[in-house]
C-alpha cells in the first residue's frame, strides 16, 4: 500500500492520537514518529523508512524500521551504549534517513545527556 493511501486511512482514526485543552495541534504517541505530532511526514505507521530513538538503562536505543514485507523483520534495534558523544556520533553514520538525521541525533543527545551523572560541588560557608 502507498504511503498516502495509509496516512489518508489513519489520520483522523488511529488509537494513537491525542489532544490537549487549549492547544491546536494533534499529537501522536506511535513509535517511530519523532516530533510526536500526528502529520504525514513524522508518522511511524504510514511511513515505510522511519527511524525512532529512545532511552535504555544504559545508552540509546535505535529502531529503524525498512520495507520489508513482514513487521517483524522489518524493525532493526541497535543499543548505543558508548561515551556520550560517541553514542551520538554514530548515530550521525549508521542512520542513512538524511530527512531525520538531525531530529534523530537531537533526540538521542537529550537522551544521552540525561542519563549523565552529575556532579555536587559542595557549598561552603564564607
Amino acid at each position: 500500500m502507498s504511503d498516502a493511501l495509509v496516512w489518508q486511512v489513519i489520520r483522523n482514526n488511529s488509537a494513537f492520537i491525542r489532544t490537549q485543552r487549549g492547544i491546536g495541534k494533534r499529537f501522536s504517541t506511535e513509535k517511530f514518529n519523532l516530533k510526536k505530532v500526528n502529520s504525514p511526514k513524522y508518522s511511524g505507521l504510514a511511513n515505510k523508512h522511519a527511524i525512532d530513538v529512545s532511552a535504555a538503562p544504559k545508552g540509546v536505543v535505535v529502531s529503524t524500521k525498512n520495507e520489508k514485507g513482514r513487521p517483524a523483520k522489518a524493525v532493526a534495534t541497535a543499543t548505543l551504549s558508548k561515551t556520550p558523544v560517541a553514542s551520538v556520533r554514530s548515530l550521525a553514520k549508521n542512520t542513512g534517513f538524511s530527512k531525520f538525521q538531525k531530529l534523530a541525533q537531537r533526540r538521542a543527545a537529550a537522551y544521552v545527556r540525561s542519563q549523565v551523572k552529575k556532579t555536587k560541588v559542595p557549598k561552603t560557608d564564607a
